[in-house]
């Protein structure tokens, strides 16, 4: 009992205090594109970094060791945003971007086949790619998409 109350104390104090939000998440930046900078900003947690010296351009970094975002935005909202992912399994990483997939054709999405990799993912104000690939150097699967606002 004493070792179930301990345990999940270390849980609960692991999760208030982690360093970025993000870990829990999934790397899905297409949901983002044409949201207000500062509404990403409170579902994503404090930016690793961000740029605001261009009044017409932010930029906003996210990074961890397993994640990393990329937002850019304007005074209509975000008009670019990248996402990544690493995993140590191949069968990891296609989790991942399977459940994009899912998720992308479920909000009415058009998925188109680029090759076993990579996939075009088309929406009314949004493209995206998505692609997944094995880090030479670090002998890791990495899960990639980039999205852009488009004109309708």
């Amino acid at each position: 009992m004493q070792t179930t109350k301990i345990v999940l104390l270390f849980l609960i104090i692991s999760f208030l205090f982690s360093p970025l939000k993000i870990t829990g998440q999934d790397v899905n930046v297409t949901k983002l594109i044409g949201k207000k900078l500062d509404s990403a900003i409170s579902k994503l947690g404090k930016p690793s970094h961000q740029d605001r010296s261009n009044k017409d351009m932010e930029c906003v970094f996210y990074k961890s060791k397993t994640h990393q975002i990329i937002l850019v935005a304007n005074k209509s909202g975000i008009y670019q945003a990248e996402g990544m992912k690493c995993y140590n399994t191949e069968k990891s990483a296609l989790k991942l971007l399977n459940k994009i997939l899912m998720e992308s054709l479920e909000s009415g999405c058009t998925v188109d086949t680029v090759n076993v990799a990579e996939y075009n993912i088309d929406k009314t104000g949004v493209e995206a790619n998505i692609l997944i690939l094995k880090n030479s150097s670090s002998k890791k699967f990495e899960v990639r998409i980039k999205a852009n606002s488009r004109e309708s």
